[in-house]
């Protein structure tokens, strides 16, 4: 009866999640398109960089609480109250210093507008920080529906500070607006959530209790959040700031297809996994069963888009932004070891080898500096390229820590992901094709459409015809997601026993 409830309490949790991703990302990306089309690269450029200084502080700040928060078995009020004021006083001590090095930032880029642009963002850091110990218990009670309407009111308010700065002739502070207004408005929509006020006091014991697993939780997303950022910056040292918004562009696309594919399994598989973590046998499937439904989604999403970019790109963004479609090409190409990797960190976080996760994360961002330093010279896309052959060859790493860890063979993961890759792969041929041979002599929406249509097409007829089984395997194992109607006429169509297509 438990193993059920926790499998419907993570069906919801996932639907819920996904919701929420999508609203978040739908929305702020439809913001993105607008402000793309009005300001320039230099403007993304610019703002992406105190963006990324922002982002690190914000996850300092953070100290690991929020997995701290979900993972620890029984969550007593004292703790919950020292990690509060724990993250409050540390993200006021960041944002502050901020504030005083702005200006040294400003000269070493050589933007004297980025010293105004750092300190108004640096509230970001204070605001983000009153809000995480009220998201961690959010998640911790699969409380995904309340973080899902959060989003949207969120996204909402960002988008409507965007368009009022940007009408009133505001620029690239339209951007700055938008973060600020979706920050805020997350922070006061999880304390409406969660009715829960922190008493003014603080737990030495409590601190000290979770310090070890929150410092290495800290580095790890310290590191994993300042990957891009790290990358932008020494991009913005090598080449114009306009390269800078062309990578920024292009990561943004990527990012939007992994929060709408990872983001939501990730979550949700963060506190299942931890449930599961005295059961290895039950983990071990788990992870291998996220892998292969991430990938049936995740893969043919990035080779879509990698396929379709040449003519996607310019076509949403203006011919002004024509640079990040190759980079957007190399990006996507990493869409395997980027699968594995999103799904890392729960694992690593449930069986407790946080560590491990930290100085994997470490070297993580240490090899794609290199590669962002070694490839600059020969131009932003050849740092795309770059960044992509680093996640390949992380990902032996990857399989090979997660097996030793938590026992989860290489194989097996391999196996999961192969048939939806390979289908993959071969439905992005013709689309390439394709599109050499049409451009021009269509007009972009209606090439885009026919694309993605015979991608589509592609896809599902390589997946049934070689890859049935697998397919079948899937369906089964996203039928507690299904609507009961939805499950009969997925089993009709993919010859499902009757009990399968039920259970």
């Amino acid at each position: 009866m438990r193993a059920m409830n926790l499998r419907q309490k993570t069906a919801r949790s996932f639907i819920w999640c996904t919701a929420r991703s999508g609203i978040e990302q739908g929305f702020s990306f439809v913001i993105f398109l607008f402000l793309g089309r009005l300001l320039t690269p230099d403007d993304f450029g610019l703002v992406a960089l105190a963006a990324g200084i922002v982002e690190v502080l914000r996850l300092l700040s953070w100290v690991g609480l929020y997995e701290a928060v979900i993972r620890v078995p029984q969550l007593d009020e004292a703790a919950a109250d020292s990690a509060f004021w724990t993250s409050v006083t540390l993200g006021a001590v960041l944002a502050a210093g901020v504030v005083l090095a702005a200006p040294a930032v400003a000269a070493f880029f050589a933007q004297p507008a980025l010293k105004s642009v750092i300190r108004v963002m640096s509230l970001i850091v204070v605001v983000s920080a009153l809000g995480i110990v009220h998201t961690g218990r959010l998640a911790r009670n699969f409380g995904h529906k309340a973080l899902a309407m959060r989003a949207l009111a969120a996204n909402f308010a960002g988008g409507l500070a965007a368009m009022a700065v940007i009408l009133a002739g505001g620029g690239m502070w339209a951007l700055v607006a938008q973060r600020l207004a979706a920050e805020a408005i997350q922070t006061v929509a999880a304390w409406t959530a969660l009715p829960w006020v922190p008493r003014f006091r603080f737990s030495p014991a409590a601190v000290r209790h979770m310090a070890g697993f929150c410092a290495r939780v800290t580095v790890a997303n310290l590191v994993n959040g300042a990957n891009m950022r790290v990358q932008e910056a020494l991009v913005g040292t090598y080449l114009p700031i306009a390269a800078v918004g062309s990578l920024r562009v292009a990561g943004r696309l990527t990012e939007l297809f992994q929060q709408l594919v990872f983001m939501p399994a990730n979550q949700v598989s963060m506190v299942t996994f931890s449930r599961l973590q005295e059961d290895r046998s039950s983990l071990q499937r788990a992870y291998v069963q996220a892998i292969r439904l991430s990938g049936l989604v995740a893969f043919p999403c990035f080779l879509a888009l990698a396929a379709t970019g040449p003519d996607l790109v310019p076509w949403l963004f203006g011919s002004q932004w024509r640079a990040s479609a190759p980079i957007l090409q190399a990006l996507c190409l990493g869409v395997a070891p980027t699968t594995l990797l999103y799904f890392m960190a729960p694992v690593q976080v449930a069986v407790g080898r946080t560590g491990t996760f930290a100085w994997f994360s470490v070297f993580h961002l240490g090899l794609a500096a290199a590669a962002t330093v070694a490839f600059a010279p020969f131009g932003i896309v050849a740092v795309g390229v770059g960044l992509t052959l680093r996640a390949w060859i992380l990902m032996p790493v990857i399989l090979f820590l997660l097996k030793r860890d938590a026992g989860i063979r290489p194989m097996a993961v391999l196996f999961a992901m192969a048939p939806s890759f390979a289908g993959a792969v071969v439905a992005a041929l013709p689309v390439l094709a394709l599109g050499h041979w049409l451009r021009g002599g269509l007009p972009t929406p209606l090439l885009i459409v026919i694309e993605l249509a015979v991608y589509g097409i592609a896809y599902c007829a390589a997946m049934l015809g070689a890859a049935h089984d697998f397919l079948c395997e899937a369906a089964v194992a996203l039928m507690p997601l299904m609507p009961s109607g939805m499950q009969t006429v997925v089993g009709r169509l993919l010859d499902l026993d009757p009990a399968s297509a039920g259970s």
